[in-house]
């Protein structure tokens, strides 16, 4: 019977492209729990897969000068959101890195979740889910999303010109429609700042 739910693992694992995600809850319909832990632990150790973190793994993609790629923090974050049916939105730093207002990639990325609040760690970074109410997925635009996190994080009392002169060319790339139709649930500081870098 053993055998049998690691074959099925080992083929799923084997037919997966390079660079793919896995979760130990995968494999639920092939094995217990325990026996699911036991099949990837020797996968790992074959070297097929790698563990990322508890219950995560990837099979891994080689570089032949950087050697492992791995996916980057929103990508899993992603991934974690798709396996817990839960919508997630970049918070911080992390959308400012998203937007390109920041080089520096952040340690920590902190995203608002309707899901369970929870931390992964990831080598040395983790992904913090902060559990939310459902209005703050009233805007469904990305792009408007990133921005008004930018404005939170910079802070209404910090706001620059250069900040302003930067951010510009994101704020002018939003539809006409979710100007019109989703800029109205951000803060009103924010809707002010967005609505004059569009008409400018």
């Amino acid at each position: 019977m053993m055998e049998t739910s690691r074959n099925k693992i080992e083929n799923k694992i084997l037919k997966s492209s390079r660079g793919e995600l896995f979760f130990a809850e995968d494999f639920k319909s092939f094995a217990t729990p325990e026996n699911i832990r036991l099949t990837l632990f020797r996968l790992e150790n074959a070297g097929l897969i790698e563990r990322l973190a508890h219950g995560i793994y990837i099979k891994p993609k080689k570089d032949p000068l950087l050697g492992t790629v791995y996916p980057n923090i929103g990508e899993i974050a992603k991934e974690i959101a798709k396996r817990d049916r839960a919508r997630i939105a970049p918070t911080g730093v992390m959308a400012l890195y998203l937007l390109g207002l920041t080089t520096q990639v952040p340690l920590k990325a902190v995203y608002l979740t309707d899901g369970s609040q929870r931390e992964v760690k990831i080598g040395n970074r983790t992904i913090k889910f902060k559990r939310t109410v459902p209005k703050s997925f009233a805007i469904k635009d990305e792009l408007l999303h990133l921005i008004v996190q930018a404005f939170k994080e910079k802070g209404q009392q910090d706001i620059t010109e250069d900040f302003l002169e930067t951010i510009k060319k994101t704020v002018k790339k939003l539809d006409e429609k979710v100007m019109k139709n989703q800029v109205i649930y951000t803060p009103v500081w924010i809707q002010k700042q967005i609505n004059n870098l569009y008409q400018s």
